[in-house]
């Protein structure tokens, strides 16, 4: 028995198969197969070969299967697959690991293991580098991306707060956004992510600093000054939605986003309580907050 796929071409037997294929065609191949129909779909299985094919309506084959490993359910083949099956000329493990590794560009491998080849995808369901299973069908190509406006930039109706203090302001959106939903929309990293288009953000790679596109999101947000009534206490929190926002893999353990100056307060009539971070000039901090009427705790 030959499977293979040469110059981009699924081969089975000498044979070229496309997808979807005919299970009569596959049969012709490969011999009758044992065939169980499940609530979706039917599977075929060839016993002895350690091959399954899958079709929607049973006449059609949508993915043909390798089996390397074995399982237990009722359409698992008895044997395990063993022959040789290349890839372009060189085995499928090794394609899978030189890709995987970066070594050698055979083609574009994705996080699930996912291989394109030609109008095919190959998908190697391994744990490191070891192939448990392969299964091969037609290239879907992705749904094009949709970017919403969600996140552009929008004027308040009345007047915007003019802040002194960046970290003061991001103090105010914690309890304005997050805590009390007055602004919106409520700011989600990965959703602001998948909706700039601008360039791709890597938030695994560019989380320990600060993403630009993000900072300058929070430097252009506009605050109506109808809500300043409504902040009567501050409270920063290293676990506060707004700092995990702004600076995805912070530690808390640094003075990033301590409040520098408290000029700001004079936006907001009824504070009277702020829970700040630690700084060396707490005393000082608590004398001049208290002149303000308003009580300082460090956390």
């Amino acid at each position: 028995m030959q499977i293979a796929i040469v110059n981009d071409k699924l081969i089975i037997n000498k044979k070229e198969i496309s997808f979807p294929a005919n299970i009569r065609e596959l049969q012709a191949l490969l011999g009758n197969a044992r065939h169980v129909k499940k609530q979706y779909n039917h599977i075929y299985t060839w016993d002895e070969e350690g091959i399954l094919a899958y079709s929607n309506n049973g006449e059609l084959v949508e993915a043909i299967h390798l089996e390397m490993f074995r399982n237990k359910f009722d359409f698992s083949p008895k044997n395990l697959f063993k022959a040789p099956f290349d890839i372009n000329a060189e085995d499928c493990r090794v394609v899978f690991v030189k890709t995987r590794k970066r070594l050698k560009k055979v083609s574009r491998l994705d996080d699930g293991g996912s291989l394109t080849v030609g109008d095919m995808t190959v998908y190697f369901d391994a744990e490191e580098d070891n192939v448990q299973a392969i299964t091969i069908s037609q290239y879907m190509p992705p749904a094009p991306e949709v970017h919403s406006d969600k996140y552009s930039y929008r004027k308040v109706d009345g007047e915007k707060i003019q802040f002194t203090d960046f970290n003061f302001k991001l103090a105010v959106i914690q309890q304005l956004m997050y805590e009390k939903k007055f602004i919106a929309p409520v700011f989600d990293l990965y959703e602001f992510i998948r909706d700039h288009s601008a360039r791709e953000i890597d938030v695994e790679e560019e989380g320990y600093a600060f993403i630009p596109e993000v900072t300058a999101y929070f430097e252009a947000l506009e605050i109506d000054r109808k809500y300043a009534a409504e902040i009567t206490e501050i409270s920063q929190d290293g676990g506060d939605e707004v700092y995990g926002s702004m600076l995805r893999f912070w530690d808390g353990e640094d003075d990033t986003f301590n409040i520098k100056s408290f000029e700001d307060t004079r936006h907001f009539p009824n504070l009277r309580k702020m829970k700040l971070f630690y700084a060396d000039n707490f005393e000082e901090i608590t004398k001049e907050l208290a002149a303000k009427n308003i009580t300082a705790e460090p956390i």
